[in-house]
């Protein structure tokens, strides 16, 4: 999943937030130096992650990308997903997407001093730009994907992942529609198996 899941799927809980945000940049064994909460944000990406990658409904969506496109389905598909969240964002919130943006970068940002460098430069420039508010254009997905492309050395095929998007787009928004339900259920569920630990 992409940021604006991982912020949904999240809850309410700012130090689930913030290690949702940070497990974009935290890989391997934890560090000692986060708070214990925010540590089990950071474990919640991974479950959210690898409950997503083994998710058929996911595996379909990443196989309706031709063949070309196929090393970089996962990644295209979680912008998509993205874009449909907010799309149908009032399925799953009661904020607006503009005031659940607003939130979320205020509780990033002021949590600031804990992240590291890229983490920082990320949220200031979501919060800039207003990166969360545009994913429901379907030129942010196209943006997104060139941008995505550019970061990478090598010549690829990426950003041609736009064109198929619109392809499917009908069936890969079914997907995602049968999907989200099932990671928020997944979500809930590790939440209440994985409480809020007590700081004395």
């Amino acid at each position: 999943m992409n940021h604006l899941a991982h912020f949904q799927l999240a809850g309410v809980e700012h130090d689930l937030i913030v290690g949702g945000f940070l497990g974009d940049f935290v890989k391997g064994r934890l560090p000692s130096e986060y708070d214990a909460n925010i540590d089990r944000g950071i474990r919640l990406h991974r479950a959210i992650d690898g409950f997503t990658d083994q998710h058929p409904i996911v595996k379909q969506s990443q196989a309706r990308f031709s063949p070309r496109l196929r090393r970089f389905s996962p990644v295209i598909t979680d912008i998509v997903f993205d874009h449909f969240l907010a799309c149908h964002w009032q399925r799953y919130s009661a904020l607006s997407l503009q005031q659940f943006s607003q939130q979320i970068y205020q509780i990033i940002l002021s949590n600031e001093s804990t992240l590291p460098e890229g983490a920082r430069r990320l949220i200031n420039d979501m919060q800039q730009h207003r990166r969360l508010e545009k994913y429901s254009r379907r030129e942010f997905v196209d943006s997104a994907l060139f941008s995505l492309s550019n970061r990478i050395t090598r010549a690829n095929p990426m950003h041609e992942g736009f064109e198929e998007f619109l392809t499917h787009y009908v069936a890969l928004e079914s997907d995602f529609l049968q999907f989200f339900p099932e990671v928020l259920a997944f979500s809930t569920q590790w939440q209440q198996s994985n409480p809020l630990i007590e700081q004395s």
